[in-house]
């Protein structure tokens, strides 16, 4: 469910910037690691020019400025409308954006040339005074989410218009890849002024990217135009395109068989099998980068308790959740880490099969209140998750919210249990420091241990990868051992398209990136 599927992204370091972020990527989630056409699908034939293509989002949006978005959806529609510094390929390297070369050989001063020639949808330049400004905005804005994001960054220097320089007041080895994403993404300053108080609602001509702002009516539809004058030439293909928030599975998949839709990163587990022989319709999945499961509020009774969240842990059959609520589709997950990272240790396997009587020994008789949405397949894993920990002796009460109120109580601590998952980030440190380091953006569940601070923030301005990943290895058995969340399984980055659609690269970020897009 968003930048979590139903979860989290994008806190700050205080509870007033907490936010949530929820990605639907596992529970009703759409697909199956190693299934599919991965790659570039349907790529054949030579790019034809125009046409508009309808995209599925599978909850509405809460903003369109960067600074304060909270949701996958959000990042979805942004990749479209604002250009990044940096950018990445299928296999998550890092590659040039809006930056053109770098030199990061000085860990406390990162020089950064910029593209030349490039203009704001306004008209307005992209230069080095646009990136101090965008950067000084995010660090310091009121409503900003994306100041932990940059909390290393101590200043940008402008040497000239296509010169910068990043002063860090530590190392940070996550920097470049954090820039790829809302913090790395560049505004036009006057667009911002000249939107005032509606900017997050309607960011005329703010980009730099393919596509520019129309219009965006609420649980209707949000339009977007081809940007004539886009620095990458040729591109983009496309007239327009139209995103349409459509919160169940079912009729997303009704919408794509319609023709309503044309594309679509989420459908139901028990659909995928048909749509792969469907010959009106292309599938194609890829691992993806985040995890699935539940958190658990260690701030209060019953989950203050280490042993009781324990035995939770040890009573969910992950095996049962893979196979009856995604079919087989992904793997079981043992921490945050996914089997796409270079971070991930395969011997990481506590609470690997479910054990009732381990668990009641460890802590039973116990009750607690479980937060799902009312999406059928969030609530077939509920009552799956319900029996389960019955073996137990623990009671699940199942307490179903609508969206937008369950977003928020799980973003305040206003829980005992939430269903939430995360769609990950391409560096380790996006799935382990904002959730798990104490007081970080995505701390739902409040958890706090030293050690596991000191490894995250070791692994964060460390330049060697095999000692990061030592750190991570270490944080990650600490992490699951305590259970603040309850891992259940990793998932696929799926796209699910019409025919027509042509030349669409799948990432494993989950993102619809639709500047090299055509339909004929």
């Amino acid at each position: 469910m968003g930048s979590r599927a139903p979860g989290v992204p994008g806190r700050g370091e205080v509870s007033s910037m907490r936010r949530v972020a929820f990605a639907f990527i596992g529970l009703f989630l759409v697909a199956a690691c190693g299934g599919g056409n991965g790659g570039t699908g349907n790529n054949s034939g030579t790019p034809q020019r125009g046409g508009t293509a309808t995209i599925a989002l599978e909850s509405e949006l809460r903003t369109l400025d960067p600074l304060d978005s909270s949701l996958l959806v959000e990042r979805e529609v942004f990749y479209n409308i604002y250009d990044s510094l940096f950018t990445i390929d299928p296999s998550l390297k890092i590659k040039a954006g809006l930056v053109k070369t770098w030199d990061v050989s000085d860990p406390m001063n990162y020089k950064f040339t910029l593209q030349s020639g490039v203009k704001y949808q306004d008209g307005t330049p992209f230069n080095g005074a646009s990136v101090k400004a965008n950067i000084e905005r995010y660090k310091t804005g009121a409503n900003s989410r994306r100041k932990s994001d940059l909390s290393s960054v101590s200043s940008v220097e402008v040497v000239d218009d296509t010169h910068v320089t990043f002063h860090l007041s530590k190392p940070n080895a996550t920097l470049l890849a954090t820039l790829v994403d809302r913090a790395g993404m560049m505004l036009s300053m006057d667009a911002v002024a000249k939107g005032g108080a509606n900017f997050s609602l309607a960011p005329v001509d703010a980009g730099s990217g393919p596509f520019a702002f129309v219009e965006w009516k609420r649980n209707d539809h949000l339009t977007l135009k081809k940007n004539p004058g886009y620095w990458r030439a040729g591109l983009p293909y496309l007239d327009g395109l139209t995103y349409r928030a459509i919160p169940d599975v079912n009729a997303i998949l009704a919408a794509l068989k319609t023709g309503d839709v044309d594309i679509a990163r989420v459908i139901g587990a028990k659909d995928v099998s048909g749509v792969k022989v469907d010959s009106s319709l292309i599938y194609r999945d890829t691992p993806a980068i985040g995890f699935n499961g539940f958190e658990l509020n260690t701030g209060s009774a019953p989950f203050n308790d280490p042993a009781k969240r324990q035995a939770v842990a040890m009573a969910v059959d992950r095996y049962a959740v893979l196979k009856n609520i995604n079919f087989n589709i992904g793997v079981i997950a043992y921490g945050p880490i996914p089997p796409s990272s270079w971070a991930f240790d395969s011997s990481e396997k506590v609470f690997d099969h479910a054990d009732a009587q381990k668990a009641k020994s460890t802590a039973t008789g116990f009750t607690f209140t479980f937060k799902t949405t009312s999406d059928p397949v969030n609530q077939q894993q509920a009552q799956l998750l319900q029996s389960e920990l019955a073996q137990a002796g623990i009671t699940m009460q199942i307490q179903t919210e609508e969206f937008a109120t369950y977003q928020q109580e799980c973003a305040n601590h206003q829980f005992q249990a939430c269903n939430v998952n995360w769609s990950g980030r391409i560096d380790p440190d996006g799935n382990m420091y904002a959730w798990w380091h104490t007081g970080g953006d995505f701390n739902d569940s409040l958890y706090s241990n030293t050690q596991v601070d000191g490894w995250l923030e070791d692994a964060r301005t460390n330049a060697d990868q095999a000692k990061r990943k030592q750190d991570y290895d270490n944080a990650q058995k600490q992490i699951v051992q305590d259970a603040p969340y309850v891992f259940t399984t990793f998932g696929v980055s799926a796209q699910i398209s019409d025919t027509k659609i042509h030349n669409f690269t799948l990432y494993p970020d989950l993102m619809i990136r639709m500047a090299e897009v055509w339909k004929g």
